[in-house]
């Protein structure tokens, strides 16, 4: 009888152990298994961006850092080429989107509005420039923390350009004086594909381009601007035609003479091209801003920024988003974006970038052109809209030896018309 008691107690000390157990178990304010499931172990905050080129080891170094310097949070981080589409398949809590993004993901009510982590984070919009408020923000709120502002920045060989060309007619005069068609050496070298190429005619040449939401180019001043950009190849022959893919960089890394070797002394390339042109040139590389084309300075711009999926309920991953924007905004971390030859928009880490010139000297120029940024218009689905500019109309426009207004005004309407079809989707 002694033994059944003792084997009856027994019992009952261990299913009051297994129900201590059970009932410590820390879970997350809102239940997501997602959250830490067993006590010790970090909240995983799911990360993905497009950073997989030279920029991306940069990107790696600010998460690693956030991930090592405490031991509640996680980032795990993934860079793909095809993160968009990552993004909306599958479940990440963070992602990196484009400035030209952002209207569309929050018209698709993808994005979470993030005043409270922004307020968690100790950042506000104040912290950044100015121009970051044009895309950021809604009527409903500000839906993305902004990264950087990438710009069209004019790269320069210092033996054939001793002195950085401001405008186009100093374009002109430089390509007289390198005699190109007899050397093969060519201001420019205008590839097969670049957007921002006409982009840059369009927003130089003050040309409005928007109208109830979609882009409107069936105009005078749009087909203008088109028409420039032809002269500047046939009639100014600031490039040669017909080049092949990514002819604006290769053309400027190439060396030596005669008419088969078409080289460029000036390119107009994103910072993404520096660590090639800076192995190439060295210390006969120069880098200046984008010389006016048209009627005045526009920079076609860019932008990357950090924002949360609508899917993220989880207070958990969010204190954890907070804590990471909080230790990755301090000037001596964000500089490792700059780094990567990325221009940080936050003000503390611009000035800290500012004071260091000769260290960041893309960011520096870069800089010096934030006040004439022109980002895509932030209006719903745009990188749609565009794509009959840049697979139709752009190729007509460089291919075509003295197009004429009357030949390119009915591409135009049609760009516009698909546009126009697209905003109301």
């Amino acid at each position: 009888m002694k033994k059944i008691v003792l084997m009856v107690i027994a019992f009952l000390l261990i299913a009051s152990l297994m129900t201590g157990c059970s009932g410590s178990t820390p879970s997350s304010q809102n239940g997501s298994p997602d959250s830490a499931s067993a006590a010790g172990e970090k909240v995983k905050i799911s990360f993905i961006n497009g950073f997989t080129g030279g920029d991306g080891p940069f990107m790696n170094k600010i998460v690693d850092g956030f991930n090592t310097s405490q031991d509640k949070y996680e980032i795990v981080q993934l860079s793909t080429a095809d993160h968009y589409v990552k993004f909306k398949s599958d479940d990440f809590d963070m992602l990196i989107i484009h400035a030209d993004w952002i209207s569309t993901y929050h018209g698709d009510g993808l994005l979470r509005e993030l005043s409270d982590v922004y307020k968690a984070a100790g950042i506000s919009l104040d912290d950044f420039h100015e121009v970051t408020k044009g895309y950021t923000t809604y009527d409903d709120g500000v839906f993305a923390v902004p990264l950087d502002l990438y710009a069209d920045i004019m790269f320069y060989n210092k033996k054939l350009v001793p002195t950085p060309p401001k405008s186009y007619a100093d374009l002109v005069a430089l390509g007289k004086q390198l005699n190109s068609e007899e050397s093969g050496i060519y201001p420019l070298a205008v590839p097969p594909s670049d957007q921002w190429m006409y982009y840059m005619f369009l927003t130089q040449n003050k040309v409005d381009f928007v109208e109830d939401g979609h882009l409107k180019l069936d105009t005078d001043e749009a087909a203008d601007a088109f028409l420039a950009l032809n002269k500047m190849i046939y009639h100014d022959k600031l490039s040669p035609a017909n080049l092949g893919a990514d002819a604006d960089l290769s053309s400027f890394l190439k060396d030596g003479e005669g008419k088969n070797n078409i080289q460029a002394a000036v390119a107009f390339l994103g910072p993404w091209s520096y660590t090639a042109v800076k192995e190439k040139w060295g210390d006969d590389l120069g880098i200046a801003p984008l010389p006016v084309m048209g009627k005045e300075l526009r920079a076609p711009a860019g932008g990357h920024n950090f924002a949360v999926s609508a899917k993220v309920k989880d207070q958990a991953k969010l204190d954890g988003i907070a804590a990471f924007l909080k230790y990755a905004y301090q000037p001596e971390v964000l500089s490792n974006w700059a780094d990567a030859g990325q221009t940080p928009v936050h003000l503390k880490t611009m000035e800290y970038v500012s004071q260091n010139p000769d260290k960041y000297p893309v960011s520096a120029v870069t800089m010096s052109t934030f006040d004439k940024a022109e980002i895509l218009p932030a209006i719903y689905n745009v990188r749609e809209q565009v794509k009959y500019l840049n697979e139709s109309v752009y190729d007509m426009v460089i291919q075509t030896p003295g197009l004429t207004k009357e030949q390119l005004m009915p591409e135009l309407e049609k760009a516009t018309k698909i546009a126009a079809e697209l905003a109301e989707q």
